[in-house]
């Protein structure tokens, strides 16, 4: 019963595995023929069983075609159509297992028909996870969960106390992959509520079940998201019980070696490298022995980002270049992407200037692409679920029609015919009412995508100019030796990064006209404070941002001018760095104007700011557009205080 759970768990949850004991044909074949031999002396209904779950047991290799051909040709002879569907059904793993989707669809499809006037829900249910599996791996993700969840009302109407103790111990394996495969694909449509909630449902099941195997998986799943939401000592803790769990239930070497590969992942986020670099040195060795090429590239990335923060810089370059190559030959442009940012710092911190840019050029068109193919993805997901609650709105309509229909027809013998005919007169008006703003609705939306798509264009063309004068910027800057000329070229770098960030935000939102500045603040000062240090020991901030949505025209010059305070205060405030040193940045709305405050701890000034330099000048003449007062609050030895009061300005919402 374990085998048959674990089985199907791996078969929704991953990539089919490779089989290697498939080198040894001979011996699989003449198990295959003494399992046929078997079958003749058995029942027709026993012969079925043993030819399709002996076919399971050996993952569907190609050499079990014989087994499920038999099954189906006794099926036939016999005229049993439950027996037609559960042979077809297997015939359809089999397909899925060696990645013939279409072909597996139409088997799932013709094991339901066989079943239309079979009671037999437990095989529906399974049909409709095995679809929900192909509905994902062909990328249509809310797909796969409405046919899941519609897997799940069946099981739930299944009276279990009616069933033996082998039915129950199936049921309950059934909601286990249930559960955890619904929570990998919410997790994949970045619901993470529901995913973390489907893996601790699926996750009791598995203990219930004494499944340690896929309990480990499962919590291993868990651990994963964990990790993708930066909740590093949680996932850690996560993965290593997993792990634990996977060996106990003597799991395959590679499903352990999955748990070490993310345990390093964990530890490197936490800084423990030492730790770090034996879990990902284990997990090389592996996937380099069995030549995984999926999860090569993926290790190499970790241990490269670690010898990079261990500046151990030359092993980080080898270990990324090797990545990138072999993510690109495996098409995966996520991972070429954190490769080639992994290659740029490398580079950059060798001195290497030529090949940082490149690598950083490389970044940003994989990047790009990365974002294009997750907003269609997204997209995609989203018009799927559009379908889905439209499909249920219609089925609840109808359902209500019907009920309003009833009531209406009995009105209408009790009223009369003067009633009916006011009613259908009164009905066919607001009908006729109805599809015109349908229509007109339909016309308004379609024209609004198209202004929203070209506004989306325009912001995506202006941020890749901006970001290729930075590029050149900062290009100009590695080859200047005059420090002041620089420094001056890296402000102008900031300058156009805040306006890049602008136009990136506008470009990555649904609302395409307005910013919000909680967000567009904290990324621009994180920014700032990570490129922007004068001293070796880096200085500390802190943001009080009140969370207000502008309109482009009020946030790009509050950017700017936000640009310049800060680098003034990281320049002129500390002539020393200690632990104390400080910036604070407070941002909200009081009453008719926003206020801007940037507070240093520094050493201060007395008398007046000179207007002569290009940042001062900037900043009045951005001020001037806002209509706000810009002041100066200083005492030497006390810090300084720069106050920005804006009256012009718009919020959105």
């Amino acid at each position: 019963m374990f085998f048959r759970i674990f089985t199907l768990f791996v078969f929704i949850t991953y990539v089919p595995f490779s089989v290697k004991a498939q080198n040894k044909t001979d011996i699989i074949n003449e198990s295959i023929d003494s399992i046929i031999q078997t079958a003749k002396n058995l029942p027709v209904e026993d012969k079925i069983k043993l030819l399709n779950s002996k076919a399971g047991e050996y993952r569907y290799i190609k050499s079990t075609r014989k087994l499920l051909n038999k099954a189906i040709n006794i099926s036939k002879e016999s005229n049993d159509n439950k027996l037609l569907a559960i042979s077809y059904y297997s015939l359809g793993n089999y397909y899925f297992y060696n990645t013939r989707l279409d072909s597996a669809m139409i088997y799932f499809n013709k094991s339901s028909d066989f079943l239309k006037d079979i009671d037999l829900p437990s095989l529906k249910a399974s049909i409709l996870i095995s679809k929900g599996g192909i509905y994902r791996k062909n990328g249509n993700a809310s797909l796969a969960i409405s046919t899941l969840l519609e897997s799940k009302k069946i099981l739930d109407k299944i009276d279990t106390l009616s069933l033996d103790q082998e039915q129950r111990e199936k049921n309950k394996g059934q909601n286990l992959v249930l559960n955890n495969t619904l929570a990998n694909y919410y997790n994949q449509m970045e619901e993470y509520d529901k995913a973390l909630n489907y893996y601790d449902l699926a996750f009791k099941s598995a203990l219930q079940l004494g499944s340690k195997i896929n309990a480990g998986i499962i919590i291993a799943n868990k651990g994963d998201l964990l990790l993708k939401l930066g909740e590093f000592e949680e996932a850690l803790n996560l993965q290593v019980e997993g792990k634990k769990l996977k060996e106990e239930g003597n799991a395959p070497m590679r499903i352990i070696i999955n748990s070490d590969l993310n345990i390093g992942h964990a530890n490197l986020n936490l800084k423990h490298y030492d730790e770090a670099l034996v879990y990902l040195n284990r997990a090389y060795e592996f996937y380099k022995k069995d030549n995984i090429q999926p999860k090569l590239y993926e290790v190499l990335l970790y241990r490269g980002t670690l010898y990079h923060e261990l500046n151990n810089n030359k092993l980080s370059a080898e270990d990324c270049e090797e990545s990138k190559r072999i993510a690109t030959k495996q098409n995966d442009i996520e991972y070429v992407t954190k490769a080639c940012e992994c290659l740029y710092k490398t580079y950059k911190s060798l001195g290497m200037y030529n090949k940082a840019l490149l690598n950083h050029e490389d970044y940003l068109k994989a990047k790009d692409s990365v974002f294009n193919t997750e907003n269609v993805k997204k997209q995609t997901q989203l018009e799927m679920q559009y379908e889905f609650d439209k499909k249920q709105e219609l089925q609840e309509l109808t359902l209500k029609a019907k009920e309003k229909e009833s009531q209406l027809y009995s009105y209408l013998a009790f009223a009369g015919l003067l009633t009916a005919s006011s009613l259908g007169f009164f009905y066919y008006k607001n009908r006729r009412k109805n599809m015109l703003l349908a229509k007109q609705k339909v016309l308004l939306e379609a024209s609004i995508d198209e202004k929203n798509t070209l506004l989306k264009e325009v912001h995506h063309r202006v941020k890749n100019s901006f970001q290729i004068v930075s590029s050149l910027l900062y290009l100009q800057s590695e080859n200047t030796e005059d420090k002041e000329a620089k420094i001056a070229i890296k402000e102008a770098e900031n300058r156009v990064r805040s306006m890049v960030l602008v136009h990136q935000k506008l470009y990555n939102k649904e609302e395409l006209v307005g910013i919000n500045s909680k967000e567009y603040i904290t990324d621009l000062v994180k920014d700032i404070f990570e490129s922007h240090q004068f001293q070796e020991k880096p200085i500390n901030y802190q943001l009080d941002i009140e969370s207000l949505v502008l309109d482009i025209e009020t946030i790009t010059p509050i950017g700017l001018i936000l640009n310049e305070l800060i680098i003034n205060a990281l320049k002129h405030a500390f002539n020393e760095v200690t632990d104390t040193s400080k910036i604070t940045i407070l941002f909200k709305k009081e009453k008719d104007a926003l206020i801007l405050k940037v507070t240093d701890n520094g050493q201060g000034f007395e008398g007046e700011i000179k207007n002569t330099s290009f940042g001062i000048m900037l900043m009045k003449a951005l001020s001037k557009k806002l209509k706000a007062t810009l002041n100066y609050n200083s005492e030497l030895g006390s810090g300084t205080e720069a106050i920005l009061q804006i009256k012009k300005f718009k919020v959105l919402s």
